[in-house]
């Protein structure tokens, strides 16, 4: 019995600790200097409240009276209905919190954050409302700080996409007449490149310089802000359509000269898309997505450049954008196929050889041309995967030829990409293993821009030639190199591009060409084939110039795998 109640006593001093612990922690917040306790009767008439409301409102005690007097004038005008409406509410729970601003004895703007309870009768009906109030102003300043600077780019210190946004929304109401607007969307290009290559503090500091530029060239005819790590938002105001293009033609120029980093020079190009207000649409996101597919217009045709969003470009947007995520699906789906363009001798017209073509037939777009899938495909990285599904069923299908008598080489076209790969050789060699290809019946076609980097290219070279693999330059002509840069590159065989081959006929300059390429290339010892003959015109153009091999529609179009031993036998 003593230890029953020995536990009740101990139990009991421990809810009397608790109890004083929770008053003094309720006299030190409501005494302090911060917070206060107040009343106002049912009618919302009589105001009381603990005289440190005149601390925290910076009033001197002798205006206590008046403000008990006239406690409403003392609550900013928008927040006094919603307080009246929040107690209204009140009933015998506790009330949740309420912030709302009251002016101070210098008309300074105070915030409170306020509880409130409605104290009840016997019979359920209120009596008074109770309420105690602190000082929050401090943490509201703070918080308008933060909030502040959700609104800016720390980088740049430029404004960012939601600033920008808020900004024309504001813009928009505040004219009593509309006005025209324009909104650009400037990416720098190949941007990530920089950060590849000289690390992101650089890359930051190259930013940081184009911001400035930018201020700069546009002061206060635009508001500009940063939307992510290589593009920029500008808002031109009251501007036409006449003014915006002038306007972007001098960004172009801007970028024409060199930023320069710590005595390394960065030549820079941008790309820019514009829509137009109220003309293309009224509402900021349709506006900002408009001159975002306009930009991305300007990056599928050659960047550095700008364009006016058109109704037309969505529609193209959109179609880049179902082709980009239906290249995922085609490998796994068989979407994707070969044909086959014959090479033949142009003396005998014996076919010797064959290209791989690839061609892709969409569910619903229907076949879709490679000069629209292959770029789309190199700029998702999606290249990669292609590129060597078509080396291994190139090699695959001409194996399946040899077993069966026809005994002709297969060139296949390789991505700079896929040629700048590490693995690329090691991944031929063993797609020629596995279908027991003898490698002189294969030859890998890669366009001309990617011999500038001879190094690397007589690298890989020897290695395919050590494989017993040949190389050809595709389109030659079209890209960066002479004839002179071929003469430090080991390849085996030079294609003229279609393009000179319709102009011989009809222009004295190509034709003069086209003979300087096939004897300069047969004075290097390289094999030149001619690409797109269409006419026997031209095939005999051709065969008098001494170009031994060619391939064109005269011949044969691209060919299925099945039909194209008839075309051999």
């Amino acid at each position: 019995m003593l230890i029953y109640f020995n536990r009740k006593l101990n139990e009991k001093k421990y809810e009397i600790s608790i109890i004083e612990k929770d008053k003094k922690d309720f006299e030190a917040v409501f005494n302090s200097e911060v917070s206060f306790l107040w009343e106002i009767d049912k009618n919302k008439k009589n105001f009381s409240a603990s005289k440190v409301v005149c601390k925290v409102l910076n009033l001197d005690e002798d205006h206590y009276p008046d403000l008990l007097n006239s406690w409403k004038k003392s609550i900013h005008p928008e927040d006094l209905p919603e307080f009246l409406k929040f107690i209204e509410k009140l009933d015998n729970k506790k009330g949740k919190p309420f912030e709302f601003r009251v002016y101070d004895g210098n008309g300074n703007i105070v915030w409170l954050e306020t509880f409130v309870n409605a104290v009840l009768d016997d019979s359920g009906e209120v009596l008074k409302y109770v309420g105690t109030s602190i000082d929050i102003t401090a943490r509201k300043l703070k918080d308008e700080k933060l909030s502040e600077n959700s609104y800016y780019d720390q980088l740049t210190h430029l404004p960012n996409r939601k600033k920008f946004y808020k900004y024309f929304t504001q813009k928009r109401k505040g004219q009593s007449e509309e006005i025209e607007m324009s909104i650009i969307i400037l990416d720098i290009d190949r941007f990530k490149i920089i950060n590849e290559l000289h690390g992101r503090n650089l890359g930051d500091q190259v930013l940081v310089q184009i911001s400035s530029k930018l201020q700069k060239l546009l002061g206060k005819e635009a508001f500009i802000a940063r939307e992510s790590e290589d593009e920029f938002i500008i808002l031109l105001e009251n501007s036409n359509e006449k003014k915006t293009k002038l306007i972007a033609e001098k960004l172009l120029s801007m970028f024409k000269k060199p930023i320069k980093i710590k005595d390394q020079l960065f030549y820079l190009t941008i790309s820019m898309g514009i829509s137009r207000y109220p003309e293309t649409a009224q509402d900021i996101v349709a506006l900002y997505q408009q001159a975002e597919i306009a930009m991305y217009k300007v990056k599928d045709t050659g960047k550095n450049n700008y364009h006016v969003f058109m109704t037309d470009d969505a529609a193209l947007i959109e179609r880049k954008r179902r082709i980009e995520f239906g290249l995922k699906e085609a490998l796994s789906r068989n979407e994707l196929y070969l044909v086959y363009q014959p090479k033949v001798d142009l003396s005998t017209g014996i076919i010797y050889g064959t290209e791989a073509l690839i061609r892709w037939k969409h569910p619903l777009l229907g076949e879709v041309s490679p000069t629209e899938f292959i770029p789309i495909a190199e700029e998702s990285g999606i290249i990669h995967d292609i590129g060597y599904w078509v080396v291994f069923e190139a090699i695959r299908q001409n194996k399946i030829w040899h077993d069966a008598g026809i005994c002709i080489d297969i060139a296949v076209n390789v991505s700079a990409l896929q040629y700048e790969d590490p693995f690329f050789i090691e991944r031929i060699k063993q797609t020629l293993l596995h279908h027991d290809l003898d490698p002189k019946y294969l030859i890998i076609e890669v366009t001309e821009s990617v011999m500038q980097n001879v190094d690397h290219s007589n690298r890989v070279i020897k290695e395919l030639h050590d494989l017993g693999v040949k190389i050809a330059i595709d389109d030659f002509g079209t890209g960066y190199s002479s004839l002179s840069v071929l003469n430090n590159v080991f390849i085996d065989i030079v294609k003229i591009d279609k393009s000179f081959i319709d102009g011989i006929l009809i222009k004295e300059n190509t034709a003069s060409l086209v003979k300087t390429i096939i004897q300069m290339g047969k004075s290097l010892n390289f094999h030149i084939v001619a690409e797109g003959i269409e006419t026997e015109e031209q095939a005999e153009f051709l065969k008098i110039n001494e170009c031994s091999f060619g391939q064109g529609y005269l011949f044969s179009k691209p060919l299925l795998s099945e039909d194209l031993p008839k075309k051999v036998t």
